[in-house]
């Protein structure tokens, strides 16, 4: 029996230095920021007295979680919340606030929203300015086609580079994402139009955009509902 319990605990103690080993090629494949989290993490439980072998396996799991979301450009932070949060769940049982990714629908649905909020939103502009005083306010038919069309691509462009929780530079990437395409919109919108012969293009009275914008707006408002749209810009 006792020569049993021995063979038990050096497989138990040969499997710790395996996994110490694993964990430090798992440290080395993780990013600055995920590198900093775990340092900061381990000193932490480091200060709370939790034992090597329970700390090696905890560190094991953890590691090869986020190894494997940051392709998925996911953090430690996101997953597991603040060091100190996890600290205190692992030392104490109480779980931190994680900050969870903004689940995003699939591209024509993220597609289908912009061009009816974008759409919708320049021809209640137009019908607006009709409406203040400018009688001439009005819209073309293909230009107002057209502002639905490119108003779902540019929405699409910039939800998918809207910052992530945890996620160093996304910021940057948004800002130069979001003002590339709304120039790139504005410059096919100017000049784009005035290619077009006004005789496929005839202009849409401003009571008529305006109600065409209105009739938009409920439509995604509708769509947005039914069809559980996620990761919008509202």
């Amino acid at each position: 029996m006792s020569k049993n319990k021995n063979v038990i605990e050096q497989d138990d103690q040969y499997d710790y230095v395996e996994k110490e080993k694993e964990n430090a090629t798992l440290f080395d494949q993780l990013t600055n920021k995920n590198q900093e989290y775990m340092i900061k993490l381990n000193r932490q439980l480091d200060d709370a007295n939790m034992s090597g072998e329970r700390k090696t396996v905890i560190l094991n799991d953890m590691l090869k979680n986020i190894v494997a979301e940051q392709a998925n450009h996911v953090t430690a932070r996101t997953l597991y919340g603040t060091a100190t949060d996890q600290a205190r769940f692992l030392i104490e049982g109480k779980k931190g606030v994680i900050e969870q990714p903004v689940e995003r629908s699939e591209s024509w649905k993220i597609y289908l929203d912009g061009a009816l909020l974008l759409g919708g939103m320049f021809a209640i502009i137009t019908g607006i300015s009709y409406l203040t005083g400018n009688e001439e306010a009005g819209l073309g038919f293909v230009t107002l086609l057209l502002n639905f069309i490119l108003g779902g691509f540019a929405v699409m462009i910039i939800t998918k580079y809207a910052p992530k929780p945890g996620v160093k530079g996304g910021f940057l990437k948004y800002i130069l994402a979001t003002t590339s395409t709304m120039v790139i919109w504005i410059m096919l919108m100017a000049f784009g139009t005035a290619l077009i012969p006004p005789a496929i293009n005839p202009v849409i009275p401003g009571p008529y955009t305006l109600a065409i914008g209105l009739l938009a707006f409920l439509a995604k408002w509708y769509l947005k509902k039914r069809l559980d749209i996620k990761g919008t810009l509202i």
